[in-house]
């Protein structure tokens, strides 16, 4: 007992800080949020510069007909929202975050890399492709290996059933084939589909490679599409 009463005030003082700092927990809890302004700010030179690569000059008016000094980054959530599966809802802003990431770090447009998932496994998380593709983006798990180191992201650890992980290494990869094909949109968007011999293949017969790349510019346009009637409603909302 009178061990107790000796060191009453350090076990009073250990549950005070414990409290404070349980307290302290909660309230950093509490102020994590899903909201649009907490995502990264959106390089908009990167992605203009990307897009207009993309996209034949006489499509570039229609195309960038939107407000491009509007913060993007509540489209893009609201994009990924009503693309996931129900069961999924839960990582949209995990998606969008991720895309947005390495968007800027590849000086990519974000919409680019969600029209490639839309086109590649329309969202779902757990898609697999014949050849043995997996998740998002759809890598190969040899791909995912060779591009690993260039990710940053250890061999041993990769998950491509992990929204982030699998967006980081297709991006990444995304990214070599931009390089090797000197920037020509339709071809290292093909390379991704069919891999860089074939379409070095294509080329050495006088043929560019259109199939694949055409449904992800038509997938691209259709989200600055969707983008352009989000700003528009808004817009006409404003005014009543």
């Amino acid at each position: 007992m009178n061990y107790l009463k000796r060191y009453k005030y350090h076990v009073l003082a250990i549950a005070v800080l414990a409290a404070l700092l349980l307290a302290g927990a909660k309230t950093k809890i509490a102020n994590v949020t899903d909201a649009p302004a907490e995502l990264p700010r959106i390089q908009s030179n990167g992605q203009l510069e990307h897009a207009l690569e993309l996209f034949p000059r006489r499509e570039q008016a229609a195309l960038f007909s939107i407000d491009a000094s509007d913060d993007q980054r509540p489209y893009i959530l609201s994009l990924v929202k009503a693309s996931l599966p129900q069961a999924n809802q839960d990582k949209a802003y995990e998606i969008a975050r991720a895309v947005i990431i390495e968007a800027n770090h590849h000086g990519m447009d974000p919409l680019f890399l969600l029209a490639v998932i839309q086109t590649e496994s329309q969202f779902n998380l757990k898609a697999r492709g014949r050849h043995g593709e997996i998740g998002l983006m759809q890598i190969l798990p040899e791909t995912a290996k060779w591009v690993a180191p260039q990710a940053g992201v250890d061999s041993g650890e990769i998950n491509l059933e992990n929204p982030s992980m699998n967006i980081r290494l297709g991006a990444t990869y995304f990214a070599q084939l931009r390089k090797s094909f000197n920037n020509k949109g339709t071809r290292y968007v093909s390379a991704y589909n069919m891999g860089s011999a074939n379409v070095r293949r294509l080329l050495a017969s006088k043929i560019e490679p259109y199939i694949y790349s055409g449904k992800v510019l038509t997938n691209y346009k259709d989200m600055y599409g969707r983008i352009e009637k989000a700003q528009t409603a808004r817009d006409v909302a404003s005014v009543k």
